[in-house]
């Protein structure tokens, strides 16, 4: 990463880093009151601020821009603050079992805003590189993630009599979901991994894969919607798509080439 794009990402980045010490260090001391405030404030606020900071970066053209990236990028901070709106839910609803697939729920319209932007930009990158294989990258990026999916469901049907709930089904579809987009961003790091977009691109797969990890944390393993550890892994998420963003906006600003 370059000095510039380094500038742009550091006041995201610094804070990640002083948000999980604080994190630590609550957890450490014991400070359960304290931790589960955090857990609750803290994820929609970073949702929100980074949001707002990405469509006041791409929003200005708004929607008439012939260009996938600078799409991509406008749909990821729309879905900041969308996210911003579901984890304010999340917090007042917290952990009840009658919340529990409103909040699995008020995700989906923020991971479609996502995937509009993740899944049309690798369209347009396959189609301009000319990639004879990429409906077998398709494939494999939509079948490794679902597959694991229904394995993880299958076991939890034999191990745990009576646990393939609604909510249960509905949030191991939705995991899956989540598995493809990362796995969508991780093919275009991959396609420039040499190149300047590798650095926006590389800082959203991260964000993406934290947020993958907290819903594998709460499908699979029990953990509760407003548990520290969940939260502190999406408020990272959140911070990081707010770095990918900023340096997606620097790379821009400095003109450098996309494809789009």
């Amino acid at each position: 990463m370059t000095i510039s794009k380094a500038r742009r990402a550091l006041p995201f980045l610094l804070s990640g880093i002083l948000i999980a010490m604080i994190w630590v260090i609550l957890w450490f001391l014991g400070l359960n009151d304290s931790l589960l405030l955090m857990a609750i404030f803290l994820p929609p606020f970073t949702a929100l601020v980074s949001g707002i900071i990405g469509v006041a970066y791409f929003g200005q053209e708004g929607f008439m821009r012939e260009d996938r990236f600078h799409m991509m990028n406008l749909m990821l901070a729309l879905a900041l603050v969308v996210f911003a709106i579901a984890e304010t839910a999340t917090g007042a609803i917290g952990s009840s079992e009658t919340g529990y697939l409103a909040i699995i729920l008020m995700q989906l319209p923020g991971l479609l805003l996502v995937a509009l932007g993740v899944v049309s930009y690798l369209r347009t990158i396959t189609e301009v590189l000319n990639y004879r294989n990429d409906k077998t990258i398709a494939g494999v990026i939509i079948c490794i993630p679902f597959g694991l999916s229904a394995v993880a469901a299958a076991i939890m049907a034999i191990a745990v009599p009576g646990a393939l709930t609604i909510g249960f089904l509905v949030n191991i579809m939705v995991t899956a979901g989540i598995g493809t987009l990362a796995l969508s961003l991780g093919m275009l790091v991959l396609v420039f991994r040499q190149g300047e977009l590798a650095a926006p691109l590389g800082l959203a797969f991260a964000a993406m894969s934290l947020y993958l990890a907290r819903n594998i944390l709460w499908c699979c393993f029990g953990v509760t919607s407003i548990e520290p550890l969940f939260q502190v892994l999406v408020v990272e998420s959140y911070i990081l798509l707010g770095a990918s963003i900023s340096v997606a906006r620097g790379l821009q600003s400095g003109k450098a080439e996309t494809v789009t």
